[in-house]
């Protein structure tokens, strides 16, 4: 199993390599997202700034009392600012939806692996790749929910007790859960928009059938793929934050370099998010093949 997860590990490497220009498609949308959510702190921020000499005393540190002035002077503004994000964030997550389906044609045909490509295969799978994602959605708000309810539980139960090393189990039980149920529902989630593309069908109980004989049959590669994967992406997380602790915060030119980590951080988060598609839609190919050839096989037995 070690040998098989290398080589889909170096073939979905390989087809994220071969497939790098879209990862500026996909930075550049979050840059462009990410100026439409700071258009209005930077607009309340040239207005109170721009003639005062505060915005010099900003550069050596942080002035609390300016702060709350700040944020009363400008408190209708800011107040505005949650609905500008959930709407920002809708139409961002719908997009993803978009690239996914795109990243999903352009993985399972490698021979067609052009723009015109990505995007023809964006808009046929749209709908049920968003269809999925809305389906998943339910599943994380349960998994939020139930997570919140056991946290009130244990609480009470050692409200009164002074058992701190049970306290400290079912607690880092409880979050091992919690996280494992979020990878199960992500894992399975990408396997369904996978099998949907794939097979090209819209039928998502037909497809949910076939993704979960496909992950029981296959469970231990395909999650043992994924497990590889996210630790990566853990790695590399931890890594900026121990680089990004180093980088000093004054002067105030030092904050270019933060943001030359940030958007590096952002980039590699975005490969990682290629590999996993990569990656599945390897093994989904390849083991739904061998399982063919198995059966085929088998069929030549018996008769």
């Amino acid at each position: 199993m070690i040998k098989t997860i290398k080589n889909i590990l170096t073939q979905g490497l390989r087809s994220n390599f071969y497939n790098f220009k879209f990862i500026f498609l996909f930075w550049g949308t979050n840059a462009c997202f990410a100026f439409i959510l700071s258009i209005p702190i930077y607009n309340a921020l040239i207005d109170n700034l721009n003639t005062s000499f505060m915005s010099t005393r900003l550069n050596t540190g942080f002035d609390y009392i300016w702060y709350i002035q700040f944020r009363h002077l400008y408190d209708a503004t800011l107040s505005q600012i949650p609905f500008l994000l959930y709407g920002t964030l809708g139409v961002y997550l719908l997009i993803q939806e978009f690239f996914e389906g795109g990243l999903i044609s352009i993985f399972n045909n490698p021979k067609k692996r052009h723009v015109v490509d990505f995007f023809y295969g964006g808009v046929k799978n749209w709908v049920r790749i968003t269809k999925i994602f809305l389906i998943s959605l339910i599943f994380y708000a349960i998994a939020l929910k139930l997570n919140e309810l056991s946290g009130t539980l244990l609480a009470k139960l050692f409200a009164n007790s002074e058992d701190v090393f049970w306290e400290f189990v079912l607690r880092s039980l409880r979050y091992v859960i919690f996280v494992f149920f979020l990878c199960f529902v992500m894992m399975f989630s990408d396997y369904l928009k996978i099998n949907l593309v794939i097979k090209d069908h819209y039928n998502i109980f037909k497809g949910i059938l076939e993704t979960t004989y496909f992950l029981r049959k296959n469970f231990h590669i395909v999650l043992g793929t994924f497990l590889v994967i996210s630790v990566i992406d853990a790695t590399g997380g931890l890594l900026y934050n121990f680089i990004e602790r180093a980088v000093p915060r004054t002067p105030y030119y030092f904050f270019a370099l933060s943001f030359i980590l940030q958007q590096m951080l952002i980039i590699f988060r975005l490969f990682i998010r290629m590999l996993f598609y990569s990656t599945e839609v390897l093994l989904s190919n390849e083991l739904s093949a061998e399982d063919a050839n198995i059966e085929s096989q088998e069929e030549l037995v018996n008769n």
